[in-house]
């Protein structure tokens, strides 16, 4: 095969997708195993920013005015994340007024449409399974009805409903009224606390499934309200210990946005013991450390908290990571993570090949790659980016389910003769 880990980045990607014989092409994803994704589906909603003038028109004192300033003000600085809205009425209003497209949310289930697309197998916890959301489950992802693995389309409805979360999108260089955003980005809002999702059959299956399946990802402790994240915690970490006791080595959880620093150091004192990995954005990790320009001590600091092998951090043009583990599997993981974010960026969907786009750019990493401390090697990658994306939404959780594809595939990193560190 090309050598991933020789030449410049896009020979490195291309050789990264051989269908034949690259770790993420073809051949190698027929081998893969299930994959286990909770604690959070939802249905997204999705807005986009270049076309709501109806927003942009409400009067200043009015909510839907304030909630307008909110969304402008967060795009003037290029910032995406989740935000709560305390606005009763507001998805009723947005509902009435703007031009809104629905389509699958959570991290969990917006990684298992990822593997689907590439033709590998994933678990989902739903709790809700009213028809809307049903619609939006593709189908290559999986459920659990009984002790059995169902397709949306074979699963018993119910009639509970929750709020959608909104999805408001905006694009680089494109007018949001009078506003021309320098970033392309998405702002995730939650109008209501949703919580996980308690799949009881989710939980009895996946124990069952843990010892053979290829890894677990859990996140969405997010969506419950601040008092009960402890409770909640407790709960999914339940699970991933369970998980691990069977065997599965993989076990990775996805930070994502909170209301407070304090509920997400109470998330993580519950953690330690029940995950292997754990996974954010970059502007997340700044969140926790605004000295954190530069991640790896940040990256270390955690792992060494926490007593796990791994931490990695997306951003726009990079990813990083700290591994007590194999440096050059985790090099592979980082760029396999990269290549489905890009891939999907200029899809505008989940793609079903992987290739990187003719425009897509690679930036100078802003530090040095494969540095050694203690226990840990600080690990990065130049990431394909797309300029302007056709979406930004879900790109994170799509780096989240390429990382694991390698990483619950042992050995892609060392079987190839080929692949030497330059």
């Amino acid at each position: 095969m090309g050598d991933v880990f020789t030449g410049d980045w896009g020979e490195r990607y291309a050789a990264l997708a051989d269908p034949r014989s690259g770790p993420i092409g073809t051949s190698a994803l027929s081998r893969a195993g299930l994959f286990l994704c909770g604690m959070s589906t939802c249905v997204d909603a999705r807005v986009d920013m270049h076309n709501m003038q109806p927003l942009l028109d409400a009067p200043a004192e009015t909510p839907a005015g304030q909630f307008a300033a909110m969304l402008l003000a967060r795009a003037a600085k290029g910032i995406g994340g989740e935000v709560r809205a305390d606005w009763v009425d507001g998805p009723q209003w947005l509902r009435d007024h703007l031009d809104v497209r629905y389509a699958l949310g959570g991290t969990g289930p917006q990684a298992a449409w990822v593997l689907s697309r590439l033709g590998v197998a994933s678990l989902v916890a739903l709790e809700d399974r009213h028809e809307q959301q049903l619609r939006q489950i593709p189908p290559g992802v999986l459920l659990a009805e009984g002790n059995a693995l169902k397709t949306a389309a074979e699963v018993t409805p119910t009639e509970r409903h929750i709020p959608e979360i909104f999805i408001f999108e905006f694009t680089a260089g494109k007018p949001i009224g009078a506003l021309i955003p320098n970033r392309s980005t998405r702002i995730i809002v939650r109008f209501c606390d949703r919580g996980i999702q308690h799949d009881a059959a989710f939980e009895a299956v996946s124990r069952k499934r843990a010892s053979t399946a290829a890894a677990g990802l859990l996140s969405g402790l997010n969506d419950e309200a601040a008092e009960n994240v402890g409770a909640a915690a407790r709960h999914v970490f339940a699970l991933s210990r369970d998980w691990m006791d069977a065997g599965l080595k993989t076990v990775h959880f996805e930070l994502a946005g909170y209301a407070s620093q304090d509920a997400v150091s109470e998330l993580l004192d519950h953690a330690r013991g029940a995950i292997s990995s754990l996974g954010m954005s970059h502007s997340e990790l700044l969140a926790m450390d605004s000295a954190a320009q530069h991640p790896m001590e940040a990256l270390i600091a955690l792992g060494d908290r926490l007593d796990i092998d791994r931490v990695c951090v997306h951003a726009d043009t990079w990813a990083a990571a700290v591994t007590r583990n194999d440096p050059d599997e985790e090099e592979l993981a980082l760029m396999a993570g990269c290549a489905i974010a890009s891939a999907r960026a200029a899809n505008g969907e989940p793609a079903n090949a992987i290739r990187t786009d003719a425009l897509a750019q690679f930036h100078a990493l802003p530090f040095d790659n494969r540095v050694r401390k203690g226990r840990w090697t600080f690990v990065a990658c130049a990431s394909p980016y797309v300029e302007k994306p056709a979406t930004t939404l879900g790109l994170g959780d799509s780096f989240t389910a390429g990382c694991l594809l390698v990483l619950g595939n042992p050995g892609v990193a060392t079987a190839p003769a080929a692949l030497k560190q330059a």
